[in-house]
């Protein structure tokens, strides 16, 4: 089932590493206009880059992404970097754990310092 629809939100940090996840898992391919071009949402858009998705630049106004697919991510050459972003470590480890890979996140001095055991835990 393929689903096919048209969201206007503004641009938000959250949304923003949302919309690129979804869009890196969808099998299609996503039209994302709006992302909040911070360091946070880089991190996410450059560790989906490290999973082998073919995401462009920031700094157009719309970004077309083709998605992998579920499962279609492909195991990082190198450690993915998520700087200071809670939010990129935690949701991709998600994303990753589906996957039959393993993968090492690292983060800045501060990123490196949040406890992460509840996330590990369970995944």
């Amino acid at each position: 089932m393929t689903l096919r629809a048209t969201v206007r939100v503004p641009g938000d940090k959250s949304i923003s590493h949302r919309a690129l996840i979804c869009a890196a898992l969808s099998p299609d391919t996503s039209r994302i206009r709006g992302i909040l071009n911070s360091a946070d949402v880089r991190s996410t858009a450059d560790a989906l880059r490290a999973l082998n998705v073919d995401l462009p630049q920031f700094g157009t106004a719309e970004l077309v992404l083709r998605g992998r697919a579920l499962g279609g991510l492909r195991a990082p050459l190198a450690p993915l970097a998520c700087g200071n972003s809670g939010t990129t470590a935690r949701l991709l480890a998600g994303v990753v754990a589906a996957h039959p890979f393993a993968a090492r996140f690292v983060g800045d001095t501060s990123l490196s310092r949040r406890p992460m055991q509840r996330i590990a835990r369970p995944l």
